[in-house]
Parts: C-alpha cells; structure tokens; sequence
C-alpha cells in the first residue's frame, strides 16, 4: 500500500495579489530614486560610496573572523589578515573621501566622453568625412563631457531616464 501526499490548492487570488505588489513596487522605486538623482544627485553619490564602504568594512571584519578561526590550519596566514587591513581602510577611505570621489568620477566621466568625441572628430576628419551626422555626434559628445565635467549632468540624466521607465511601468500596470 502505497502513501499519498496531498498538498492543499493555493488560491490563486492569493498568488496574484503578492505578484501585483511586486509589479507597484518597482516602478515606486524607480521614482524615487530617478527623483532624487535629479534633485539630490551629489547625496545619492555621497550614500552610495557610504554604501560600499560599509560593505568593504564588513567583509574585511569577516576576514578578521576567518583569519582568526583558521590560523592554524592555513598554509600562508597573512593572507586573510592582509585581507581585511586592507579592506578595513579601503572601507573607511571610501567613506571618508565620499566628495572627492564623486568629483573624480565626474571628472573622470566627462574626460571619456571628451576623448571619445574628439578622437571621433579626428578619425572622421582624416578621412575626409566631416560632412556627415556623426561630425555632428562628435561635436555633441565633446560639448556633453564638457559639461559633465562641471555639472551632474549624467546622475540627472540617469535620473529622468528613471523617471520615464516608472512612468511607463506605471501605465503599463494600470492597463
């Protein structure tokens, strides 16, 4: 004789609701946050490098545990506690230094675009093919990384294109 699990039916009323609130709160969080890179874009980098410093910090505070669990067993024991030193300060350097790396990728950013724009321009030129739309997207990739360079213009960018993907799942889920 053989036994038989059954196991009681789900209703599906029940399944869908928790799928639908999982469909709202993805457009909401785009919102936010495409908001507050378009409002609040210097402290949305500042909590990010907050962020991953913290993350940094307690990995290394987890290599400090490791190293001191297996310390005996280990072939080269430096390793682990190298490890976490290491992670430690670059944690507390990333939360420390939060505004002055945000300046640097800024900077960073807009040097790209102007490198790329004018090496571009360049290859375009020596071609003789100045004439065309892409001289034009050079032109306007030059002019974007200047201006990157000395505004957010790249976190309010990233923040309306946010903006109109919580929009349009927005439309989409009230369909």
């Amino acid at each position: 004789m053989k036994a038989e699990i059954v196991k009681p039916k789900k209703e599906e009323k029940e399944t869908k609701s928790v799928k639908e609130a999982g469909n709202i709160i993805t457009p909401i969080i785009y919102l936010v946050l495409g908001l507050l890179l378009i409002f609040k874009n210097e402290k949305v980098m500042e909590f990010f490098f907050y962020v991953v410093g913290i993350i940094i910090i307690i990995y290394g505070i987890k290599s400090f545990v490791v190293y001191y669990q297996n310390k005996e067993l280990v072939r080269y024991k430096n390793i682990n506690l190298s490890i976490a030193i290491v992670s430690v300060i670059i944690g507390v350097l990333l939360i420390l230094l939060s505004g002055a790396l945000q300046a640097f990728v800024q900077y960073t950013i807009g040097f790209i675009f102007i490198f790329i724009g004018i090496s571009r321009l360049l290859v375009s030129i020596s071609f003789n093919n100045y004439k065309s739309l892409s001289t034009l997207i050079n032109i306007v990739l030059i002019i974007f990384g200047v201006c990157s360079m000395f505004s957010n213009l790249i976190l309010i960018g990233l923040g309306i294109i946010l903006v109109i993907n919580s929009i349009l799942l927005f439309i989409e889920y009230f369909r």
